[in-house]
């Protein structure tokens, strides 16, 4: 199967339909316009020599040229291969190299990193001025990825210290729509209001959205008041956001209720009932969440029924089974905190470098997530923190390790650990302390040279000056000391 089929299906039953909206500019798209820009966007790669299980990346920003660009790619038979329009050129010549890029798909605007051969661009319709050219047009893939019938592949912060290319096929990503949609319930009287990365989000969302006749509403302007503003002016039915979007506008103040609103959904980072109370006694619409993993899809969803507390993150889905497992792989009693690991037809099929099968990663067919938690005697999932380090930024999530690995390339600096600082408003502030020379280094010029590195939100707001890096009996770099260093700074500095 290919994934562009669902959007024919949906084409064909709401060919006039609305798909989607971009609310600054009031440009809009019918499914039947999706449906045909996908084929000249599929259309155009063939004529450039794209063949099946060849990855493409796709360059654009959040707009309504990111549909037909993504389902044309899809349609093409190419796995898609995401870059986000906030990475540093950096970060995406990695993926370029970690993933064998063939070429890439990029919107007029682009400022791409490589240097592509035999640049063509795409002339008429929504995606009139795209370009496509060759980055590596022969490189190959391991031979067991061709057989997978690859759509995406998408990097994550996963259960290890660096970043990971997941593959997803066609059918494990169906199966993912069709399982979150059995308690999400979209349909096509509902209107979607959207502000999240479609780079990040679009594989399982908006597919979810298209598949069910959805109109998807972009909503360029993600500060607080424009987005309750928007919500009034356009009644949406859904709102699927951020814990970051859900705080700044619970911080508003009082406010009439949003009555247009069935389904208030947080996902991409943990929230705290503080935010979902506040949101809620504002608005008037309770906020439920959905536990997200780029491996495993929405394998746990909670709406805020049948008794399920708020920061609970609910019963697994049709489709999944959950389980919390102890350090040597056996299932815990319940109430027990191990880690959380997640089974079903919707989970990823490889990584992509190194290259691993799922089947050599599972334990007994379950995929451990790196998660801690535990399962009530309701059978309701709660999160209770993570194994690894991973900092979260305003719902974006990196390793320590790859700034610091940044930092350590600077002259003077010796080693350094990098850590996360509780923030009441985005999560966390990644802070860094730093080794140097006897002879000194330039901090300012050290931060200068992390923020042309990395994306901006990985960047250190604070490098402290220290004698040594806490370590362990074993040698590596404590991580524990460093949250509990910044829990208690927080805590001190109410």
């Amino acid at each position: 199967m290919n994934l562009a089929d669902l959007l024919h299906a949906s084409a064909g039953r709401w060919p006039d339909c609305p798909v989607v909206t971009d609310v600054r500019s009031g440009r809009s798209m019918s499914y039947g316009q999706l449906a045909r820009e996908s084929r000249r966007v599929a259309a155009f790669l063939k004529a450039r020599g794209v063949e099946p299980g060849q990855r493409v990346g796709l360059l654009t920003p959040n707009g309504v040229a990111y549909l037909p660009a993504a389902f044309g790619l899809l349609e093409s038979g190419a796995c898609l291969v995401p870059l986000a329009s906030n990475l540093a050129h950096a970060e995406i010549a990695e993926i370029i190299r970690e993933v064998q890029l063939n070429g890439c798909l990029a919107w007029p605007g682009a400022d791409t990193p490589a240097a592509p051969e035999a640049v063509a661009s795409l002339h008429g319709g929504e995606c009139d001025g795209f370009t496509f050219g060759w980055i590596d047009r022969g490189a190959r893939a391991p031979t067991e990825f061709y057989r997978l019938n690859a759509a995406f592949i998408r990097f994550t912060s996963g259960t290890t210290a660096r970043s990971k290319g997941v593959v997803l096929s066609h059918e494990a990503t169906a199966a993912r729509v069709e399982a979150a949609d059995r308690v999400l319930e979209f349909t096509a009287r509902d209107r979607i209001l959207w502000m999240l990365p479609l780079a990040y989000h679009f594989a399982v969302t908006i597919v979810a959205y298209v598949r069910a006749g959805s109109h998807i509403l972009l909503c360029p302007d993600t500060l607080p008041r424009a987005l309750v503003d928007a919500t009034r002016r356009l009644r949406p039915s859904v709102l699927y956001a951020s814990p970051l979007h859900f705080e700044r506008m619970g911080h508003l103040g009082p406010s009439e209720p949003l009555t247009s609103l069935r389904l208030v959904l947080s996902t991409s980072a943990p929230i705290t009932q503080a935010v979902m109370d506040r949101f809620e006694s504002v608005y008037g619409v309770p906020v439920g969440q959905a536990y997200g993993i780029i491996e495993c899809g929405l394998p746990c969803i909670n709406l805020r029924a049948d008794g399920v507390p708020a920061t609970a993150v609910g019963r697994p889905v049709p489709g999944y089974e959950i389980a919390v497992l102890s350090e040597e792989g056996a299932p815990l009693a319940i109430d027990a905190i191990g880690e959380i690991a997640v089974r079903g037809r919707g989970l990823f099929s490889a990584y992509y470098a190194p290259w691993q099968l799922h089947e050599q990663v599972a334990r007994d067919r379950w995929f451990l997530t790196g998660d801690l938690g535990q399962v009530d005697s309701a059978g309701v999932l709660h999160l209770k923190g993570r194994k690894k380090a991973v900092i979260f930024v305003a719902g974006l999530k990196f390793f320590p390790e790859e700034v610091e690995d940044c930092i350590n390339q600077f002259p003077g600096i010796k080693e350094s650990r990098v850590f996360g600082r509780p923030h009441a408003r985005i999560g966390e502030v990644p802070c860094a302390e730093v080794v140097v020379d006897p002879a000194g280094c330039d901090l300012d010029a050290l931060k200068a040279h992390c923020a042309r590195a990395l994306s901006s939100y990985k960047v250190p707001l604070e490098f402290k000056v220290v004698d040594a890096v806490p370590r362990t009996p074993g040698g590596k770099i404590s991580r524990r000391s460093a949250r509990d260093d910044a829990a208690t700074v927080s805590l001190e500095r109410g």
